[in-house]
């Protein structure tokens, strides 16, 4: 190779050097929060809610109300139950058989963020006036699993039975070992929000 090609072979590496893009300015992998999407379909039957136990980041993105489209981020903790509350409060004398309430917990959301109504302290530890109950039902043996997360100290209140107010509840459609994921609506006589969440597991 005679000097003047040498010289340009090294040019070229340098330009070619130049425009090769560093990796640190690689386009980043998804987050787990851009993957979430409205979950389909019904829960298989032989979900419990003691599979939601532990510590998630909770993102919900509304899609009707005040606040559709500004998704939000929370933080969201879920832990058993006393045995003795994991049953219903029998009403009238009947107790309820098919529901159980196997998890209780807290969480920092504020629901005017999302659209949502005030439904007593959504961060309460009270185990018997709980920010977020988890209410598991199995209407039949036939039937699929229902979950669903219902905020708010007030309307958790044991032995309260209340017939209005507001309302801020998660149906869960999909549960898996990285979280659990479906769609929430929250309103008072009429409903003044609602739209699809997903939990993405942070401790177990």
């Amino acid at each position: 190779m005679t000097r003047t090609k040498g010289a340009g072979f090294v040019a070229l590496l340098a330009i070619a050097a130049c425009h090769s893009p560093a990796p640190t300015t690689r386009p980043a992998t998804r987050s787990a929060a851009d993957t979430c999407a409205v979950p389909s379909g019904d829960l298989p039957r032989a979900t419990t809610g003691a599979q939601l136990a532990g510590e998630y980041r909770l993102r919900l993105v509304p899609t009707a109300g005040p606040r559709s489209g500004v998704a939000v981020t929370a933080n969201l903790r879920l832990a058993p139950l006393a045995d003795s509350l994991q049953v219903p409060p029998a009403m009238l004398g009947i107790q309820d058989s098919t529901t159980r309430y196997p998890l209780a917990g807290s969480t920092d959301l504020d629901p005017a963020l999302v659209g949502g109504v005030d439904t007593g302290d959504n961060g309460s530890t009270d185990p018997t006036a709980p920010g977020v109950l988890v209410i598991e039902r199995h209407p039949d043996a036939a039937a699929p699993a229902s979950l669903i997360l219902r905020f708010g100290a007030l309307a958790n209140r044991r032995g309260l039975q209340r017939f209005d107010g507001g309302y801020f509840a998660l149906a869960v459609r999909r549960v898996d070992p990285h979280g659990f994921a479906g769609t929430w609506s929250s309103g008072t006589a009429r409903q003044a929000a609602a739209g699809y969440f997903c939990a993405t597991r942070t401790s177990s």
